[in-house]
């Protein structure tokens, strides 16, 4: 297969996990509000992405997302490190192994790709806040912080992070700072305006997920 497989998921997961934040924060958020050490109970369980058939689960200390992404594959692309047997392509270096159904020459399979995307720690601070959880994840590399809102309601998911033009504008409105021409838009917001900008619709886009 020429190394499709691997370049596959290797695409995949980099793009998922490399996306460059338009804001990042000088310290975890909201400022002066205590740390949690686990998620509240009522956050506990499973939840099911119906667009893109993504999960994740949630428990005491940290977020788990898998992901399962369709492909097909004509036989006559597997290379001398691939087999199949029965019901599975195996591939012999690696031992990785992948459900398949074959019809005629063609190979139906799923690629399952794994990560826990946040556990509690000093690089992952979890705070709550006006009813919302702040998923806190610091880039090592700047020392700022990356900020996602987690809101739960009625066993619905919805995990926000800033996304827009108009966010921006109107961050630099609340706490009076022009953003410059680097990337991300570096900010210091004060618990109040920080809470201003919630209430203005502030993490307006995002993932929805449902509890299974």
């Amino acid at each position: 297969m020429k190394n499709k497989l691997i370049l596959f998921c290797l695409l995949s997961i980099t793009l998922n996990s490399c996306k460059e934040p338009l804001v990042s924060f000088d310290e975890a958020q909201p400022q002066n509000v205590k740390e949690i050490n686990s998620f509240p109970n009522k956050y506990i369980g499973t939840y099911y992405n119906l667009e893109d058939k993504s999960e994740i689960t949630i428990s005491k200390y940290s977020i788990f997302e898998r992901m399962i992404s369709e492909d097909t594959i004509n036989i006559k692309e597997l290379d001398s490190n691939e087999i199949i047997k029965n019901d599975s392509l195996f591939k012999i270096k690696t031992k990785e192994k992948y459900q398949i159904k074959r019809i005629n020459d063609s190979l139906f399979t799923n690629y399952v790709f794994s990560d826990t995307t946040f556990r509690i720690g000093k690089s992952n601070i979890l705070k709550k806040f006006k009813g919302f959880l702040f998923l806190n994840k610091l880039e090592e590399k700047s020392g700022f912080w990356n900020v996602e809102k987690l809101n739960l309601s009625k066993g619905v998911i919805k995990i926000s992070s800033i996304e827009t033009e108009n966010e921006i504008e109107l961050l630099e409105t609340i706490t009076e700072t022009k953003k410059d021409t680097t990337k991300p838009f570096k900010i210091k917001p004060t618990k109040k305006q920080f809470r201003e900008f919630i209430k203005k619709n502030g993490f307006s886009e995002g993932k929805i997920y449902l509890k299974k």
